[in-house]
């Protein structure tokens, strides 16, 4: 069997592919380019909270912090900005979520010294917990999102009671835009395409920072006739800079906000919120990264023709392994499969495939014995002892039916399980019927990756 091998790295750099359907998308590919913040240290995953609902598409609620295992992280109401008040007796039942010697403070991303010589992550100013009684990864923070949508369930099949946190204690959201002093009608949040935090304006429409100077004619590219693709992002007569966001005078006059020295632009290629068909379109535009999500090295995105943004591993399309269940609406829409129950994957784990007939179809994305959670991305163990990438909690595989980048015949395959035969099929089945308990059918449904 061929594998996939990954390493673990954090790209600083990254180079934007000539191809306009490969999205590699650069954070210091210009000169004038600053350098960018990693979003998450390592041994900080971020999680995606989604309510199941009957039938539906899985819809996203907030996204969360967790541990290097997903586990959810707390805030307590008692601490001060930048202060642990849970003592010895406390951090018995909620333990700080500790960080390794090396690890340095960055961004919204601080350490606590504690009295037993130990370093706290605290985010945004407040120190971060995981809390001893959550068994399951993940099961506090989705027992709050029900209980902020009632009458929604996350599990078919019993259930068992909420367990949310004490009094004083709360879920820790991922809320970038909350540390950033941010001029009116802009944001930031998370850029699944663009895998980053990234400015957009009020629509939602990515921004892209331009490495020319918007006061010179010269600069804008007319004579090419590109300024008609990227659209100024104007500011009003009054508007004053703040912090990184200054005010630049265009060359007819008008006033263009400009970020960290940067003018900032929309592209009208991108029809969506959140798109980010800019990318590498032209080399002095590039995404308006706040901070840069981790990723394993040679993972990008790409663009396939009907289907959207895809995850691929040096352009080949990366796919996960997902349980039967019912949901209206399609399959091989183009958001289908966008978002997923986080608890679903973990369960799974490398479960989708593992016997050597599957191996020969499906090759596990590996990752290095050294690898570490970060962001979206967790290593997990495989039954053989060899360790594979998860994204969003799932698996990822490559497919041996797709020969050039772009292909993506492994989309929309259905492989059954067999609830009669060897001790392992059956084995395999009720452990799949175990994780996804929906009426109809059994097995793995393999599913183009999306970011």
């Amino acid at each position: 069997m061929t594998e996939i091998a990954s390493m673990t790295v954090r790209s600083a750099l990254r180079r934007v592919a000539a191809c306009g359907a490969l999205l590699l998308l650069a954070t210091g590919a210009s000169a004038g380019a600053p350098k960018v913040l990693p979003t998450t240290p390592p041994g900080v995953t971020l999680v995606e909270v989604v309510l199941e609902g009957g039938v539906s598409q899985p819809v996203l609620q907030w996204v969360r912090i967790g541990d290097a295992d997903g586990r959810t992280v707390f805030a307590s109401d008692q601490d001060a900005a930048g202060v642990s008040r849970c003592n010895a007796e406390c951090a018995q039942e909620f333990r700080p979520l500790t960080a390794a010697r090396s690890t340095r403070a960055f961004g919204d991303w601080s350490l606590l010294a504690r009295a037993d010589g130990s370093r706290q992550w605290a985010y945004q100013s407040h120190p971060l917990y995981t809390w001893a009684r959550e068994s399951e990864p993940g099961q506090v923070s989705e027992d709050v999102a029900e209980s902020e949508k009632p009458g929604q369930s996350f599990h078919f099949g019993p259930r068992k009671p909420p367990l949310l946190p004490p009094h004083g204690w709360q879920v820790v959201r991922f809320n970038p835009a909350a540390s950033l002093s941010l001029p009116d009608g802009l944001d930031a949040r998370l850029i699944a395409s663009a895998q980053a935090v990234a400015l957009v304006d009020v629509n939602g429409h990515t921004l892209y920072a331009f490495d020319g100077d918007a006061r010179r004619d010269g600069q804008v590219c007319a004579a090419s006739g590109c300024d008609i693709e990227w659209v100024p992002l104007t500011a009003p007569a009054i508007a004053a800079g703040s912090g990184a966001f200054s005010i630049v005078t265009r060359a007819d006059g008008t006033q263009q906000w400009a970020y960290q020295g940067r003018p900032l632009y929309t592209y009208k290629g991108d029809k969506l919120a959140d798109d980010v068909r800019g990318a590498g379109v032209d080399k002095r535009w590039t995404v308006a990264m706040v901070t840069e999500n981790f990723h394993p090295a040679h993972v990008s995105i790409r663009t396939l023709n009907g289907y959207g943004d895809v995850v691929a591993v040096n352009g080949m399309t990366l796919y996960g392994g997902y349980p039967f269940e019912k949901r209206w609406g399609g399959r091989n829409l183009r958001d289908t499969f966008l978002h997923n129950a986080y608890y679903k994957g973990k369960q799974l784990g490398g479960g989708a495939c593992i016997d050597a007939e599957c191996l020969k179809s499906w090759r596990p994305l590996l990752a290095p014995h050294d690898a570490q959670s970060d962001g979206f991305w967790e290593p997990i163990a495989r039954p053989d002892g060899s360790r594979q990438w998860s994204y969003k909690g799932y698996a990822l595989y490559s497919f041996s039916g797709d020969k050039v980048p772009g292909d993506h015949t492994g989309q929309a395959v259905y492989a059954f399980e067999r609830t009669e035969g060897t001790e392992q099929e059956i084995k395999q089945a009720l452990f799949v019927h175990n994780i996804s308990k929906a009426p109809g059918g059994l097995g793995i449904y393999w599913n183009i990756a999306k970011p």
